[in-house]
Order: C-alpha cells, then structure tokens, then sequence
C-alpha cells in the first residue's frame, strides 16, 4: 500500500467532503481530487512514457494543483522530487 491508496479510499468513502481550500473556498472534494490524480497518472504512466520507480522532478509554487501532481507521482508508482520553484 502507499500514500495514493489512501486518497483513493477517501475518494470512494467521502467523495463530497472538501479535500482542498484555498483560502476559505473550496478547490476539489475528494471525488474530484481523486479523478484528477487518477488522469494526471494515467498520463504519466502512458503518453509520458514513465515507469515505476521512475523520477519526477517538478518545480512550482505552492498550489493545489501542486498536491494534484505530487499524489499523481505516487498514485503512478513514481518517485517524486519537488524542486524549489524559487531557485
């Protein structure tokens, strides 16, 4: 089991719930994170040509969309590697 595991788990049994806010609005539910991890992966893993244990260096701010990434990495197999965006 990893970490993706978890969000999927949440994802079946509170896909209402929010998962993500920005601020005091709400930016996914859990349903709606767990769809976007699951495409972000299927891309990784397919188009992109990635395999498990497979690196991936990303550098962005800190966003949601930044969590949407690094839980696709995992939800892939893949081995993420934030970089500091500001460097």
């Amino acid at each position: 089991m990893n970490l993706a595991a978890l969000l999927s788990r949440a994802a079946r049994s509170r896909p209402d719930n929010v998962a993500i806010k920005v601020g005091t609005a709400a930016h996914a539910t859990y349903g709606e994170l767990g769809n976007r991890v699951a495409r972000i992966a299927g891309w990784l893993r397919g188009p992109a040509g990635l395999e498990p244990g497979d690196r991936v260096g990303f550098a962005m701010s800190n966003c949601p969309e930044f969590i949407e990434v690094l839980w696709a990495c995992w939800h892939a197999g893949l081995a993420a590697v934030p970089i500091n965006a500001k460097l």
